[in-house]
């Protein structure tokens, strides 16, 4: 899988001749160029409640920029909408990633699909 390339309009950053616009455009740039978007391959529900999304054959991209906190990695998204990092827990298992959920975050479980989740991050295939 190839590096996409950034969704930024250069004609607004090149107007910001001061230094904040061109560190914002420079975070721009980082965030929208090493952002791959996943659908987890399987998901299930323990207890009725909770989510367990598993990403298969997946890796952390870790030697691009070294965070402390695992969970900095990726954002998940159930219909759109960002889960806060202390919903869930993140392991990683070989070639996979596991996301196990410990709040409830919908209130009908039994009609989530893996197609609903999207997670968003520093991911890559493994190789």
């Amino acid at each position: 899988m190839g590096r996409r390339t950034p969704n930024i309009l250069i004609d607004t950053t090149q107007k910001l001749r001061d230094r904040l616009g061109f560190k914002e455009f420079v975070l721009q740039v980082n965030k929208e160029t090493f952002t791959y978007s996943f659908n987890p391959d399987s998901i299930s529900v323990s207890e009725d409640i909770y989510f367990t999304l598993n990403l298969l054959n997946k890796r952390f991209i870790v030697d691009i920029l070294e965070v402390d906190n695992i969970k900095d990695y990726i954002d998940i998204y159930l219909y759109g909408v960002k889960q806060p990092q202390n919903r869930y827990e993140i392991e990683i298992s070989g070639n996979n990633i596991i996301v196990t959920f410990t709040a409830d975050i919908t209130r009908l479980p039994k009609e989530v699909f893996a197609a609903d989740f999207i997670i968003k991050g520093k991911i890559a295939d493994a190789v």
